[in-house]
């Protein structure tokens, strides 16, 4: 890539066009130009650089010079806040375990999710094969009564500050049976709040932002 026009053919192909002729239909160029200025026939003016720079989301600068990277660094998509860890087995005492107010980190997710929605990472085995630990779950509703969360698998927060993955069953006015899917339910408590789940990414899916505020760091039930 010791020329221009070495690199402007890298540029149309890291931008996802197999040849020149797919590139310049694409965006409307003179083919015969556009060849010509791939194939080092004509040279690059900062002008006709900046426009291909433009159309392939590189800089004008690495096209004439070679200085700066080929292609800007992809803004993050699908982006959550991972606001803590959730027990699915393992007992997670949010009294000992305080995540700051903006939350453990932001993570980058597979697909889009509404901008209320928060995540959680899975600590424990108790609802496997459903989720492993490691996994996120997607939560984005609250519920509003005790009686809206019947039937809910949820993000749920007991009154003595516990954290828990669990499928509600209301048995009483404020209090709850919590079922796993291979332990034993917990018995006849009451949930200071409960978040629904809508969506589950598995670990090694979704990854850890390095702009997080602070690591999230691996609980080993």
């Amino acid at each position: 890539m010791d020329e221009p026009h070495d690199r402007l053919r890298i540029a149309r192909q890291n931008a996802g066009f197999d040849n020149a002729t797919d590139a310049a239909r694409a965006f409307g160029w003179n083919e015969n130009t556009y060849r010509s200025h791939e194939n080092g026939e004509r040279g690059l003016r900062l002008a006709i650089a900046e426009r291909y720079a433009e159309a392939f989301e590189t800089s004008a600068a690495w096209l004439l010079t070679g200085t700066g990277e080929a292609e800007p660094k992809p803004e993050p998509k699908n982006i959550v806040r991972l606001v803590g860890r959730i027990g699915a087995g393992a007992v997670i005492d949010s009294d000992l375990e305080q995540e700051p107010p903006e939350g453990f980190a932001e993570i980058e997710i597979p697909y889009p999710v509404p901008e209320e929605a928060v995540a959680f990472e899975i600590v424990g085995d108790s609802m496997w094969p459903r989720y492993d630990p490691g996994d996120i779950v997607i939560c984005w509703k609250v519920a509003q009564t005790r009686s809206e969360a019947d039937g809910w698998e949820a993000a749920v927060r007991l009154t003595d500050g516990r954290r828990y993955l669990k499928t509600l069953r209301r048995v009483s006015k404020d209090r709850f049976d919590l079922v796993s899917h291979n332990a034993s339910p917990i018995r006849n408590v009451q949930i200071e709040w409960a978040c629904k789940v809508f969506g589950n990414i598995r670990a090694g899916e979704w990854k850890l932002l390095e702009t997080a505020p602070r690591r999230v760091e691996r609980h080993r039930s």
